[in-house]
C-alpha cells in the first residue's frame, strides 16, 4: 500500500504495492534523476542470520564484532528515513519515488523501482551502502547481500540526490548515489567493467539457511 502519511511530497511503494496494485499513481520520473540508496544492504538477512547463528559467530569473530551486528538493528529504521526523506523533499519543494526494499533484497529492489517507474535505470555496485558487519556475516554463510533481505533499506529517485545524501551523512545515516535513471528500459548494475542486468528475485537467497 501507498503510505499516504507521505504523499504530499513522496509516492512510496514496496514490492507488495507494484505486483498486487495495479492503480498505483506513477510520479513523475525523467531521464538523468538520482537514485539514492538510504542503509545498508543486507540488514534484515544479518540480523536473521546471527539470531539463529549467534554461537557460530561467536566462534568465528570477537564478541565486540558480534555484538556490533546485533546493533544493527538500532541503526537500521526505515522511518526514521522516511521521515528524514519527506523533510528533506519539503524543504526543497519536490516529489520523490521511495521504494521500501524487503526480503528479495537490494538487486531486486532495483529491478521493481526500474520497472514500475517504466524507465531504465543503471547504478555502480561499489556505491551501494553496505556496513561491513554485512559483509563479514554473508560471507560466513555464502549469501551475496546483494540478493538477500534488506528490509530496513531505501531506494530514492529524486532530483537531488546529493543534497539528500548530504542531510542523511549528517545524522549518521548511511547513504549514497548509486546511479541515475536512463532513457531506455534497460536495468543495468555496474562494477568497473563488469555489466550486469538486474533481474526479479525467483529464489529467496535465505531459503536454505532460516
Amino acid at each position: 500500500m501507498i503510505n499516504s502519511n507521505l504523499e504530499d511530497t513522496t509516492i512510496v511503494v514496496s514490492s507488495y504495492c507494484i505486483k498486487e496494485n495495479k492503480k498505483i499513481e506513477k510520479p513523475a520520473v525523467s531521464p538523468g534523476m538520482d537514485v539514492v540508496m538510504v542503509g545498508s544492504i543486507g540488514i534484515g538477512a544479518t540480523l536473521s542470520l546471527a539470531k539463529k547463528y549467534e554461537s557460530v559467530l561467536r566462534e568465528k569473530f570477537s564478541s565486540s564484532f558480534v555484538d556490533g551486528v546485533f546493533e544493527l538493528e538500532k541503526v537500521s529504521d526505515k522511518d526514521k528515513y522516511l521521515e528524514m526523506a519527506q523533510e528533506f523533499l519539503a524543504s526543497v519543494d519536490e516529489k520523490a519515488l521511495v521504494y521500501e526494499i524487503g526480503r528479495e533484497g537490494a538487486f531486486a529492489g532495483l529491478y521493481e523501482t526500474s520497472k514500475f517507474m517504466g524507465k531504465g535505470i543503471e547504478v555502480e555496485i561499489p556505491n551501494i551502502p553496505v556496513w561491513q558487519e554485512v559483509v563479514e556475516v554473508a560471507e560466513v554463510f555464502d549469501v551475496n547481500p546483494y540478493k538477500a533481505d534488506g528490509t530496513g533499506a531505501l531506494i530514492i529517485v529524486c532530483n537531488r540526490g546529493a543534497d539528500m545524501v548530504k542531510c542523511f551523512l549528517d545524522e549518521g545515516v548511511l547513504a549514497s548515489v548509486i546511479g541515475k535513471v536512463t532513457d531506455n528500459n534497460d536495468k543495468v548494475a555496474r562494477n568497473g567493467d563488469e555489466v550486469r542486468y538486474l533481474e526479479p528475485t525467483r529464489v529467496e537467497e535465505l531459503a536454505n539457511l532460516l
